[in-house]
């Protein structure tokens, strides 16, 4: 069974996955296809195009492992500024970090993401523009903001490929399409 949706003018299947009894989710995984992950960064750059932020105004791009690695490097290409990564484990090679706690429920233990504090000059006081494929409890965007807060960033805007469940109701977000939770 499959969810479809329209990106960049092409037809995606969706695959539908029971993550719990009683609640399945259609799973956007873009780095199963590099065609589904340019047609999405294309599709989301196009909906920020159109969306009330002020794209000049945007001075870096921020994203979380894994899936927002690909949307943050090339909606930072399009519009020409700094991109940022947060990471789902820290590194040996980053000692220091400012982090927060994230609980998702397509993972299977809390986790907490990790900045780089060599990347804090590019993000303090600079307006960020946060990037990412969906967004579903919001826990995960919770815990990039709590960072960008932490940093004295400026959280200029919120942009997702998709809005599951209750999120497509957020109006404080960006997004292409909404998605099911089924």
């Amino acid at each position: 069974m499959e969810h479809k949706v329209i990106l960049n003018g092409k037809e995606y299947g969706l695959p539908i996955v029971e993550i719990k009894p009683g609640l399945s989710i259609a799973v956007f995984d873009m780095l199963s296809s590099s065609n589904l992950a340019k047609d999405a960064s294309i599709e989301l750059f196009e909906t920020l195009k159109k969306s009330n932020i002020d794209l000049s105004k945007v001075d870096a791009v921020l994203s979380a492992e894994t899936k927002g690695v690909i949307l943050a490097y090339q909606i930072a290409e399009y519009l020409g500024v700094e991109m940022s990564i947060l990471r789902k484990e820290q590194k040996i090679y980053h000692p220091n970090v400012t982090k927060a706690m994230v609980d998702t429920y397509t993972t299977k233990n809390p986790h907490y993401l990790h900045l780089d504090n060599g990347q804090i000059s590019k993000l303090k006081g600079k307006n960020v523009l946060i990037v990412d494929d969906v967004v579903s409890t919001g826990s995960s965007l919770t815990a990039i903001e709590n960072i960008l807060n932490q940093v004295g960033a400026n959280v200029y805007g919120k942009a997702f490929v998709f809005a599951e469940g209750d999120a497509a109701i957020r109006d404080d977000i960006v997004f292409v399409h909404p998605l099911p939770l089924l």
